[in-house]
């Protein structure tokens, strides 16, 4: 995402009844009730833009429900799934760059949302899902 793009996320999380954002030290969380949606922020540092991502995870490894508005929370990240991706294209590619003869491998689970594709199509910035990663991503 690029700064806009965050700015536009935010803005829409915040017309949503009842969501609040706590910003924390490595994540910020999408609360709502007693439960919350990691959300990651894209981050553009020295060339490098890093994925962003939201996840959830309303259960523990029993299988135990983590808080008890589970099903609102469950409910919302789908919507802001759904929201994500109708503001975005998922028409990538990636490569490991370290690699000297490299494949070019499609990703379909990975999207794009609108500002950071112009950012990757007027500029030299690779995109990564881990800034110390060798794996690039780039449109097709």
């Amino acid at each position: 995402m690029s700064q806009d793009d965050h700015a536009a996320f935010d803005s829409h999380l915040l017309s949503i009844d009842g969501v609040t954002i706590k910003q924390g030290k490595h994540f910020d969380e999408i609360r709502l009730g007693d439960g919350f949606i990691q959300y990651e922020r894209s981050i553009l540092n020295e060339g490098i833009l890093t994925s962003g991502r939201i996840a959830i995870a309303s259960t523990d490894l029993e299988r135990s429900y983590n808080f008890s508005s589970y099903q609102a929370v469950e409910a919302l990240y789908k919507k802001l799934r759904s929201w994500l991706k109708k503001r975005s294209i998922n028409t990538l590619v990636c490569y490991n760059e370290k690699s000297e003869n490299y494949t070019v491998q499609a990703v379909k689970n990975f999207w794009l949302v609108t500002g950071a594709e112009t950012l990757l199509n007027e500029s030299g910035i690779k995109l990564k899902q881990f800034e110390s990663g060798n794996v690039v991503f780039k449109l097709a």
